[in-house]
């Protein structure tokens, strides 16, 4: 993921990049300071966690994450062990004077209690979630810009939600270039064949 990212950072910073020449070349920025943060829905709080350099006016980027049960830090219950891969970019980042904004998704972690019927949450209402983060981000004059960044299907998450708020800029990390239903499908293929087919059929009707 960090191979490029310098790549990411440069896209992030825009315009001001000459003000950050010596970042981008390697100088660091010392103990970025880590608030817990939350938006509140109709249906309970979202938690997350913004990360902010000792930098004046830094820019921000929103860090959405990926399908499934995947936390702030881009932890899943399902995988066999942690790998913390959002929260070492928000650091990364931070490193080189860019503050960030990441969230457990409603339904996990500490923002379980969002939920209140799992069939209630739609990717309308992860859009409309990532939207109420950016919105606050805007009006935070500590902030220099506003960026998004989505990682697999928190890509076309964030997509849509910097485009509905205005956001300065939008980064997808490995989001899919197909159909939600053809992903899902080859997801779902190398589970038992019962689960595989009852999605088959179930998209097939619609």
């Amino acid at each position: 993921m960090f191979l490029h990212l310098h790549r990411l950072i440069a896209l992030l910073i825009g315009p001001i990049a000459p003000a950050f020449s010596l970042l981008i070349a390697g100088a660091t920025i010392p103990g970025p300071e880590s608030t817990a943060v939350h938006i509140t829905t109709p249906t309970g709080m979202i938690h997350g966690t913004q990360l902010v350099p000792k930098s004046d006016q830094p820019p921000v980027a929103l860090i959405i994450a990926g399908s499934g049960p995947t936390d702030r830090d881009g932890n899943s219950a399902v995988l066999p062990k942690p790998n913390n891969s959002l929260k070492l970019l928000a650091e990364g980042l931070a490193e080189y004077g860019i503050a960030s904004v990441r969230y457990d998704k409603r339904g996990v972690a500490e923002s379980a209690s969002a939920v209140r019927e799992e069939a209630d949450v739609t990717f309308d209402t992860l859009v409309e979630d990532a939207a109420l983060w950016v919105q606050p981000l805007q009006s935070d004059s500590r902030f220099s810009s506003v960026t998004v960044i989505g990682h697999s299907e928190g890509s076309l998450i964030g997509m849509i939600a910097a485009h509905t708020t205005g956001a300065d800029a939008f980064v997808s990390i490995a989001g899919p270039a197909r159909k939600a239903s053809e992903v899902l499908r080859d997801q779902l293929r190398p589970r038992t064949p019962p689960v595989h087919n009852q999605f088959v059929n179930a998209v097939t009707k619609l």
